[in-house]
């Protein structure tokens, strides 16, 4: 893994990665320089929806919101609609994540869903474009958190179930596929990427698209890296959605993963790698089709070898 990996990593919710041996996983690197990793990361950039065509779609839903500093919670507050609720009704209010909030030992889900409060902490990417999220997915991030809980009343805070697993990956690194042309899942779910993305490219944006769901994804896409990979979740549209304005596509992908989420969430089998940088327009260099040619990345689907 590259040190790139390592300290995008660090800046996310993964903060155990620091305690389980960082010394001897980066023996190059010394804790001290992997906090100053982390702490530039985290410096605010006030054209952060240049820095890659992967933001395209916020770019075009933030555009006029520019902020010379952190926004504050008070100020994302201000932007986010206000029927955003919990399950019960609550209105969800973004709230700064200090010790004293955190000192009642409440799981991050329960008090989302208990008092309608999103922990954020201040000055943080990851947190930031998870606010943003619950403006793009009011519903579908309501009934994830209700999963969450009604998994954690049933197995415990401790023992993760296999839907929430799903869910956080879906959260944290999902990217939503709407298709009208089965083929182009067909080519995705089996990794023939040129198939997918060259032979086909023309179909991006009229029978496919590819729209991130999962926060951490536009964390990554700050720097994006080779080998930068989502979980692809494919949703069957009609024709028609392509002629959708672009929150009216996200409004019906949202309604449409609420409703299903749970019959699709079991587990992480409807989840797909997906590699980011191959998606047309948001990586400049694969304008160029031997860019798809490192199967490095764009790797080939696993074969079974069992003789039959």
């Amino acid at each position: 893994m590259s040190m790139r990996l390592s300290f995008v990593n660090l800046t996310g919710q993964n903060h155990k990665l620091i305690g389980i041996g960082v010394k001897s996983r980066y023996n190059t690197f010394s804790i001290k320089k992997i906090y100053g990793f982390m702490l530039a990361m985290q410096q605010w950039r006030s054209d952060f929806l240049e820095l890659s065509p992967i933001f395209r779609d916020l770019k075009q839903i933030l555009n006029d919101f520019t902020w010379s500093d952190w926004p504050s919670c008070q100020q994302l507050n201000q932007i986010l609609p206000t029927d955003i609720a919990n399950t019960k009704g609550q209105c969800l209010t973004l709230v700064e994540q200090t010790d004293e909030l955190l000192s009642d030992g409440l799981y991050y889900e329960e008090r989302i869903y208990r008092d309608g409060v999103v922990p954020t902490r201040e000055a943080n990417w990851h947190d930031f474009f998870n606010a943003w999220m619950f403006l793009l997915f009011p519903q579908t991030k309501k009934e994830m958190n209700r999963l969450h809980v009604e998994h954690i009343e049933l197995y415990g805070q401790k023992k993760r179930s296999k839907c929430r697993d799903a869910i956080t990956l879906l959260d944290e690194c999902g990217v939503l596929i709407p298709y009208c042309d089965a083929s182009f899942k067909e080519a995705l779910t089996d990794h023939q990427w040129r198939e997918a993305f060259v032979n086909q490219r023309e179909g991006w944006g009229k029978s496919i698209d590819a729209m991130i769901i999962g926060h951490a994804n536009y964390e990554k896409a700050l720097d994006p890296y080779i080998g930068f990979t989502g979980k692809a979740l494919f949703l069957p549209v009609e024709s028609d959605f392509f002629n959708l304005s672009l929150f009216d596509k996200y409004s019906h992908l949202d309604t449409m993963l609420a409703n299903n989420l749970a019959d699709l969430m079991q587990d992480n089998s409807n989840l797909s790698p997906l590699p980011m940088l191959g998606v047309p327009g948001w990586w400049q260099e694969n304008q160029n089709d031997q860019f798809y040619d490192n199967t490095d990345y764009f790797r080939p689907k696993r074969r079974s070898n069992r003789v039959r």
